[in-house]
Formats: C-alpha cells, structure tokens, sequence
C-alpha cells in the first residue's frame, strides 16, 4: 500500500512539473530622455504590460496561427498584428 502511495505522489509530482517551470522573463523600457517609461513580464506566449506607476496598462498574446492579439487593461480586444517576415 506504501508504495501506491509513493507512486502516486510521483506521477503527480511529474504532472505538476512543467507548470512549475514555466518561465518569465521582464522588460524595462525608457523614454528617450533616459527616464522609466514602463515593464512587462512575459510567461509563455503571454505578455503583460504595465505603465511606469506599475499599473495594469493591457496584454498580448501570440496566437498559434503566428497573429498577436492585444488587449487593453479592461481586457477588451484592440487589434492584432501578423508577422510577415522571415522566421528565425
């Protein structure tokens, strides 16, 4: 029965995993005078952006059909924008 246990505890543990490793990556950015204009933290294919207060300032996200689709901070639909250059 101990080992039941411990097996189910492992397949969780490597279920669990992937979520966990998710990386993030930020951004500062800056004004042409040198000052902070703002940030943003991305996390897989999803990118939020904050104003230089650290406020919500709106998202996008990289669709799988190579769009970006943008939203502003209520979360309403903005626009969206196709990459028509070459792939890396």
């Amino acid at each position: 029965m101990k080992w039941v246990i411990m097996f189910a505890a492992s397949l969780l543990a490597l279920s669990v995993a992937p979520a966990l490793a998710q990386q993030s990556s930020s951004r500062s950015f800056y004004d042409n005078s040198g000052s902070f204009a703002g940030s943003s933290v991305t996390r897989s294919n999803n990118t939020s952006l904050y104003d230089k207060s650290g406020h919500f300032a709106g998202s996008n996200i990289r669709n799988s059909n190579g769009t970006t689709s943008f939203y502003d901070k209520s979360g309403r639909f903005t626009g969206s924008v196709v990459n028509t250059g070459p792939r890396r």
